[in-house]
């Protein structure tokens, strides 16, 4: 094949997975604040209207952390979509090395788009998960968003 040959076999390939994926809708982002930095991302897991977490046909996305560096102390601050909001959210925070019984620590449900909380103190090589849910629309109790963030110590 020639090169020009294989160059737009390639752009094709391209093109045609990109209008592929331009076909899903975003699942919103929520974003994590702290001493200066940020880091954002879309939902791991969003169920959009007619979808449930019980029924495990919501929109899975990329199911990895996205880290920040904190300090103890400072203020860590949690931003979410106007989607969100509406729903109502709340974070939790798991020490992955805790117990397996151990439960983490909730905040209360949310109404507004930002809340802050102090970053503890951890120890170095240490990690806590921070995982922020949405809830179903009409529901209190019923999960139907799910954004995974790891705090590290600076």
């Amino acid at each position: 094949m020639t090169p020009r040959r294989r160059l737009l076999v390639t752009a094709s390939a391209a093109l045609a997975l990109g209008a592929l994926t331009g076909c899903e809708k975003p699942a919103p982002i929520v974003t994590i604040v702290s001493g200066g930095q940020s880091v954002y991302k879309e939902a791991n897991t969003f169920c959009f209207e007619g979808q449930s977490f019980v029924e495990s046909d919501c929109a899975v996305r990329d199911a990895g952390l996205a880290s920040i560096e904190v300090t103890g102390g400072e203020t860590v601050g949690v931003d979410v979509s106007k989607e969100v909001v509406e729903r109502g959210w709340f974070i939790e925070l798991v020490d992955p090395l805790a117990p397996a019984d151990t439960p983490p620590q909730t905040s209360e449900v949310q109404d507004g788009h930002y809340f802050t909380f102090t970053a503890p103190n951890l120890a170095q090589n240490t990690s806590l998960e921070l995982i922020v849910r949405t809830l179903s629309e009409g529901s209190a109790d019923e999960v139907s968003g799910e954004w995974q963030f790891e705090l590290r110590p600076k």
